[in-house]
C-alpha cells in the first residue's frame, strides 16, 4: 500500500508532504513531533486554511517516518508559516510508519508524487522498554535480553545510531569469560549486524555456532555486547577488517577466545 492510498482512506486529497533529511532531524523532531513553532517555505505554500501538511523525518536516502501532520498559516515574515498540529487517521501510527521512496529523498513533495512512498514497516510500539535511551557509543553495553529488546523494539534512538556507522565490536560470554572480536560493514552497519545475533544467536560465527549447538539459546542470555571502534561507512570494507584483526591481536581472541580466524 502506498500514501496515496492512505490518505484517501481518510479523505485527505489537499496536502504536501514536507520530507526533513535524516542529518537534521534531531533540530525538527522530538517525542511529540514537529518541535518548532514556524515553517518556512519558498515552494508548496498553503493556497487556503484545508491544505495539510505531512511532517516526516528522514531515516536514509530511501525511507522516512511519518510523525504528524499540521495546518500552515501566514504570518508577517513573508514565506514564514505558523504550524498548528491537526489530528488524522495516520497518527495512531506517527513514529512507527516507515515509508520508502526508491528514487530518493526531495524535501517538498506534492500528492502527485505520494503514490511513490510505499509502505516499508510499521514498528511496534515501545511498550515497559527496559533499555537506558542511546548516549553515546562508548556507553554501548547491552546484555543478549537488552539487545534483543532494542532489535525487537526496532529502537529508534538506537537504529539511527548503529545502522550509520560501520565499526569494530566485541562479545564477551558472560559463562566463560571468553571474548569475541567482529566487524560490522554490511547493510545497516553495526545495527544489521548485531540484528542477526538477536536473529540466530551465534550471527553465524563458527565458534559461537559450536557454543549454540552445545548449549542451546539459553547460554547466549549471559552474553554481553560492546563497541570499541566505530568507523565511517565510506571506509572500504578491507580497511575495517584489517582493524578487526589488530583488535583480535590485542585482545588474543584467537589464541584464547572465541575467534577462529
Amino acid at each position: 500500500m502506498n500514501l496515496e492510498q492512505l490518505l484517501k482512506l481518510d479523505n485527505i486529497s489537499d496536502y504536501y508532504i514536507l520530507w526533513y533529511g535524516a542529518e537534521c532531524v534531531d533540530t525538527y523532531f522530538d517525542k511529540s513531533g514537529f518541535c518548532k513553532d514556524t515553517v518556512e517555505l519558498t515552494r508548496c505554500k498553503p493556497i487556503g486554511d484545508n491544505t495539510i501538511y505531512l511532517f516526516m523525518s528522514g531515516i536514509n536516502r530511501k525511507t522516512c517516518n511519518y510523525q504528524c501532520a499540521a495546518k500552515l498559516h501566514p504570518t508577517e515574515e513573508a514565506s514564514v508559516y505558523s504550524f498548528e498540529r491537526v489530528n488524522i487517521a495516520l497518527d495512531d501510527y506517527a513514529g512507527r510508519l516507515i515509508l520508502r521512496r526508491e528514487s530518493g529523498f526531495t524535501y517538498y513533495n506534492t500528492p502527485t508524487t505520494a503514490k511513490d512512498f510505499f509502505v516499508d514497516e510499521i514498528r511496534g510500539r515501545e511498550v515497559h522498554r527496559t533499555v537506558s535511551p542511546f548516549t553515546d557509543y562508548d556507553s554501548i553495553e547491552l546484555t543478549f535480553d537488552e539487545l534483543q529488546e532494542v532489535i525487537e523494539g526496532h529502537y529508534s534512538d538506537y537504529y539511527k545510531a548503529l545502522s550509520s556507522v560501520k565499526g569494530i565490536y566485541m562479545i564477551v560470554d558472560g559463562n566463560t569469560g571468553r571474548l569475541y572480536v567482529g566487524s560490522a560493514y554490511g547493510e545497516e552497519g553495526i545495527w544489521g549486524r548485531w540484528k542477526s545475533y538477536v536473529n540466530t544467536f551465534h550471527g553465524d560465527n563458527s565458534r559461537l555456532k559450536e557454543l549454540y549447538e552445545k548449549n542451546g539459546e539459553k547460554y547466549f542470555h549471559k552474553f554481553k555486547y560492546l563497541i570499541l571502534q566505530i568507523l565511517a561507512t565510506k571506509i572500504a570494507d578491507k580497511e575495517v577488517i584489517e582493524i578487526e584483526a589488530k583488535y583480535k591481536k590485542r585482545f588474543l581472541t584467537r589464541e584464547f577466545g572465541l575467534n577462529a580466524n
